[in-house]
């Protein structure tokens, strides 16, 4: 049974060009009109460390407020919540600003109707990649259910999945594939960004190169596909959330050596690296990685079919020169 993928693109103003191979033209929502790509990079860097910091903002705020007996104890998992709230609202107002005023860009990652139906989309293709990841793995016999244990800190998967989905995104997606992408060309900014993002991920506890390895391959691909295939950071955005949210919320996995553990299910994990994902958790796992690869290459499809998979932009207006000169009635038109 195969699920047919909404096209979430339809409702963006296209643009006429004509492809390098000189078929019919291919109208498609992208627009690479914006300019000081070079000052965009350099800032969208410092807003991402800008971002990563605003998220621990409420937890050193409680430690602060708890070291005057303002109130008690350690910081309440509530505050997890908030700061990734609040990282996420930096990380979308910086954006804006980056490609806004400074780029001069229309904005069209995040601006458009549908963005609503494409974030639920995001969200809804996460919980079933993960979901079906954790299943194979339990029929291999290396995830076991004991029994349904919800825990009081169910609010930091949450947390991790709404910080690491827009901060994230908003840099690597945002940010560098879109940039690069202009750049380089769309391929080689989907295999540039999936190393960084792979070799981003080497800092976390218990990473190796393997366990960067299959983030380049599961995570980078699919989600720089998913950008790629809308041209827009919601389905990106929604995939990640519930990536992190449902693999430690639900499942009660690691994600990505964080020590996020809090899920639903009361479960134990048992058997190689490969299957089980070791410390990384599931989303470390061989099964995970050849899920996440599927799911991103059938994107890259479909990405390929609505003309979204583009050469640099100097190529592209050398080809754009050169059909005006096979078809010079289309000059001016």
């Amino acid at each position: 049974m195969s699920t047919q993928i909404p096209d979430p693109t339809h409702h963006l103003t296209p643009v006429d060009r004509t492809p390098v191979d000189g078929a019919p033209d291919d109208r498609t929502p992208v627009d690479r009109s914006d300019r000081r790509r070079w000052l965009q990079l350099l800032l969208g860097i410092i807003l991402f460390f800008v971002a990563e910091f605003a998220l621990v903002i409420p937890m050193i705020l409680w430690s602060a407020l708890a070291q005057v007996d303002v109130v008690a104890g350690p910081a309440p998992s509530w505050t997890m919540l908030a700061g990734g709230c609040f990282g996420a609202l930096v990380a979308l107002g910086g954006f804006r600003l980056i490609v806004g005023p400074i780029g001069r860009s229309p904005g069209l990652a995040l601006r458009g109707r549908g963005k609503l139906a494409e974030l639920a989309t995001g969200l809804v293709i996460g919980t079933l990649l993960i979901s079906i990841s954790v299943g194979l793995i339990a029929l291999l016999g290396g995830y076991q259910v004991s029994g349904f244990s919800p825990s009081p800190q169910l609010l930091v998967p949450l947390a991790l999945g709404v910080g690491a989905g827009f901060v994230e995104e908003i840099l690597f997606r945002g940010i560098l594939v879109r940039i690069f992408d202009a750049w380089l060309g769309s391929w080689a900014a989907l295999a540039l960004t999936s190393v960084l993002f792979g070799l981003m991920h080497l800092t976390n506890q218990g990473a190796s190169l393997t366990s960067a390895l299959g983030l380049v391959i599961e995570a980078g691909v699919l989600l720089g596909a998913a950008y790629l295939l809308t041209r827009r950071l919601w389905l990106a955005i929604g995939i990640h959330i519930a990536w992190n949210t449902v693999q430690a919320g639900v499942y009660s996995s690691d994600v990505s050596g964080t020590g996020a553990q809090h899920g639903l299910l009361a479960a134990q994990q048992d058997g190689p690296a490969w299957l089980t994902g070791g410390s990384m958790g599931v989303e470390g796992s061989l099964v995970t990685v050849l899920v996440g690869l599927v799911a991103g290459v059938i994107m890259l499809v479909l990405a390929v079919r609505r003309g979204h998979m583009l050469p640099r932009v100097a190529a592209e207006g050398r080809a754009a020169g050169r059909a005006g000169r096979r078809h010079p009635e289309r000059v001016g038109a």
